[in-house]
């Protein structure tokens, strides 16, 4: 892991100096004090590279719409900061700060830094000559044609201090591919009390154009941008330009674009090779009690017929070779065409009428003429203006299916209602047979199929299900990791898809449930959204139709929470640090040896010795408390907040807080389950942290406040189950039940707490068999009090 340092390569030739005081300042405070004091500052000189992210200057010299941190002839996507680079825009949810420079002995005003109005953020329209206001079309690119509407402090987004930087902090995800304003004011204060200034650079580019332009033509470029957020900040929401200290252009990712295009072209009546294979399953004669010891005594199992079957789908993964064995941990989804921002700039003699490849003509069919293969666009990233990804293979899925045994529970004239399943990172498709009794015993047929890189879909050694977590959520491309989660995403949409036309078995699909388990339920949460957006087309929103969803310890803000993770953090936190350099490793490192077998890393042990660092990682920050190692702490706490902020970034497109407000929109109703634990020493769920449903009180614990269970809750506008025995009517809310017992896994094993398991499946079932608008509480004693 590569320590992420953020430089910025916005054009050296803007040549505008500094970000200090000018001789003025200097005088003035000579003559009144007698001494010298530099004003406190933002930070801001795009020509030293000193530009806080976000920022959409990292645009500039981009052709295919993407942040420009990935140039050069091999950029290497392992890196976190190159890998911004294959984005098209920032994370909607991920804390940011702007820095700010303060002279020896003073600092930044943290009451100043969270008063409202320090701080202002706006929806914007920027100068698009496709733009579908006629007045922003003749605005140029990247310069601001109007406010549609302010965010709302303590609602939409919190400001703090943080050392000398002041962070922005979203309460709720922003609108994904869509741009923001951000403003500084004056409101901003130091230590000494004195309002914060702009930077000498940014003072330059404040100035009216009109009166007082700048020299060259790159100076004037970025003057005439920087004057522009200015001037709708005055003319649409009334602010003082003399107030203003900084602003900046902030473009949100397009989350859901590629997978949305997706669901369409696996549909399309036209073959287009992205579809599903169809799904036939036979029955193999066997109960599932037959299948593990551990469900023979168990009536419902024996009344749970075991059917298997195949399906081909779309892989867009890597695939291993002979050339490059560990394709599936270095190959990220790849575009199918050039890109569209490219080929729309192309002069019209380079863009022949008819296709002059197969390829190309698919680019166009698929697209409506507006992508192509033309051989001009190298890096191929999936953007906005580039949404079919490139088809690497088909893998052979095997399917497991559950179905009530007719001869003891009568099968619907329309077949059996189905239950698409999906298990948790590290597990299986098998492992999920656990629940399948309770839901045949109750006229539910069941459906899963393993995640990429798991179970039977794993290559050799690359396999997750093993029990390394890391062959999946890939701390060593960010990319990968992003599109793992947007493969299983994808095969789930697929499954969906090909359920309409399952042989083999009667099924009932305009009622198909789902259910998700930790990684399912996280990855199930942006499928179901998707599966739920209507499409405008009647019959086709048929064919993707989820009734209800159950799930089972979700979270959101991935890359997040799983720094907090007891079971996952510490691995994440040791290959960060040793993947930084400098001091910063090699202290980590002399801790390590002295405190562990591990001894120091070779190139033999380069791949094991994170797993055997972790254990004590925890320990070892806490030594960098003492005031001694301050140093090593800071240095400690600036790179797991550079990666956590890479790391979102990167896999906001597969993050599930990303496609709530969807799944919310589509009215889709969603049971949640999340285990808080109790005062009698049973722990709170270890693997997914819980987070905080009011974000303020994260904030007030030191917590990002969109990251982990409850934050997702709070998106999906849930409701607390009661701990009170009975049927409980949700009234069209959607719901979560908070348990004191059990553990991570006690939706599938009873180890922990055999009644939080049954309380777990009764709850999920009735709320499938009451189509999701109840649900009954049959032991609330394994419920939270406050639930």
């Amino acid at each position: 892991m590569k320590k992420l340092a953020i430089s910025i390569a916005v054009a050296a030739a803007i040549g505008l100096a500094g970000c200090g005081d000018s001789l003025e300042d200097i005088q003035q405070d000579v003559a009144d004090q007698g001494t010298v004091t530099p004003a406190s500052r933002v930070i801001f000189d795009p020509t030293a590279g000193r530009v806080s992210v976000p920022n959409d200057l990292l645009f500039q010299g981009t052709t295919d719409g993407t942040l420009t941190l990935d140039s050069g002839d091999n950029p290497d996507y392992t890196d976190p900061q190159t890998a911004l680079g294959a984005l098209d825009g920032w994370s909607t949810q991920n804390p940011f700060a702007i820095d700010l420079s303060f002279a020896p002995g003073v600092s930044l005003n943290a009451d100043s830094a969270q008063t409202p109005g320090a701080v202002r953020v706006f929806k914007a329209l920027m100068g698009d000559p496709m733009s579908p206001e006629a007045a922003c079309t003749e605005v140029p690119r990247g310069a601001a044609c109007q406010i549609t509407e302010e965010l709302v402090f303590g609602q939409d987004f919190v400001t703090a201090g943080r050392g000398n930087s002041v962070a922005v902090i979203p309460l709720k995800p922003l609108d994904n591919a869509t741009t923001y304003l951000l403003a500084l004011t004056n409101v901003l204060q130091d230590s000494n009390g004195e309002s914060v200034k702009p930077s000498t650079t940014y003072e330059l580019v404040k100035q009216d154009i009109a009166t007082l332009p700048l020299a060259s033509d790159s100076q004037r470029a970025l003057q005439g941008v920087i004057n522009s957020f200015e001037n709708v900040m005055v003319s649409d929401q009334g602010l003082n330009k003399d107030n203003i200290i900084y602003t900046a252009a902030i473009t949100t990712q397009s989350a859901g674009a590629v997978l949305s295009t997706l669901k369409q072209l696996m549909a399309s009546p036209t073959p287009t090779g992205y579809g599903p294979s169809p799904l036939v399953v036979n029955d193999t004669g066997l109960t599932v009690s037959q299948l593990n010891p551990n469900f023979a005594g168990n009536p419902a199992f024996a009344i749970t017929r075991y059917y298997t079957g195949t399906m081909n789908l779309a892989y867009y993964l890597g695939l291993p070779t002979e050339a490059n064995p560990t394709a599936p941990l270095n190959t990220r989804w790849m575009a199918r065409c050039d890109s569209g921002a490219i080929i729309a700039a192309l002069p019209p003699e380079m863009k022949p009428e008819t296709p002059v490849s197969e390829n190309d003509g698919a680019c166009q069919a698929f697209s409506g003429g507006a992508l192509r293969d033309l051989g001009v666009d190298q890096a191929r990233h999936l953007t906005k203006f580039n949404t079919i990804p490139k088809i690497n293979g088909y893998q052979t899925v095997d399917v497991q299916m559950t179905v009530p045994d007719a001869n003891v529970i009568d099968m619907p004239a329309a077949g059996w209602p189905v239950v698409i399943l999906q298990h948790g990172i590290t597990s299986r498709r098998s492992d999920m047979l656990a629940i399948t009794g309770t839901l045949a015993s109750q006229g539910f047929a069941t459906v899963a199929i393993d995640h990429p890189l798991h179970g039977d879909r794993g290559f050799g050694q690359l396999n997750a299900s093993g029990g390394n977590a890391t062959v999946y959520m890939n701390l060593s491309n960010l990319l990968v990791t992003r599109d793992n989660l947007r493969q299983s995403i994808a095969d789930m949409l697929a499954l969906r898809l090909a359920l309409n036309f399952a042989q083999g078995v009667d099924l009932d699909t305009s009622r198909v449930q789902f259910l998700g388990h930790s990684l399912g339920g996280i990855t199930g949460t942006s499928m179901v959204a998707l599966a739920n957006t209507s499409t405008g087309n009647a019959d086709l929103d048929a064919l993707y139709s989820v009734e209800t969803a159950a799930l089972a310890m979700p979270g959101g803000a991935v890359a997040n929470f799983l720094l907090d993770s007891a079971a996952f953090g510490p691995l994440i936190k040791a290959s960060v640090m040793l993947g930084a350099g400098g001091e910063l490793t090699s202290d980590f490192v002399t801790y390590v040896a002295a405190n562990t077998d591990c001894g120091a890393p070779t190139a033999e042990t380069a791949q094991t010795y994170p797993a055997c660092a972790a254990p004590v990682v925890n320990d070892y920050l806490v030594t960098l408390a003492e005031p001694a190692n301050a140093a090593q702490q800071a240095r400690v706490s600036a790179t797991l907040t550079q990666f956590a902020f890479a790391a979102q970034t990167v896999t906001d497109a597969g993050d599930p807080n990303n496609y709530a407000e969807r799944l919310v929109n589509s009215e889709t109703p969603v049971y949640m389950i999340e285990v808080v634990g109790n005062s009698d020493g049973n722990l709170p769920d270890q693997v997914i942290p819980n987070g905080y449903f009011n974000p303020l009180v994260a904030l007030a614990a030191g917590k990002m406040p969109l990251a982990g269970t409850e934050p997702l809750a709070r998106l999906l506008e849930t409701v607390s189950v009661p701990a009170a025995a009975g049927g409980v009517t949700l009234n069209g809310n959607n719901a979560i039940s908070r348990f004191s017992e059990g553990d991570h896994g006690s939706i599938l094993s009873p180890a922990a707490s055999l009644a939080a398991t049954q309380e777990m499946q009764t709850q999920s079932v009735t709320f499938f068999l009451n189509r999701g608008q109840g649900l009954l509480v049959s032991n609330p004693a394994v419920l939270a009090s406050g639930n």
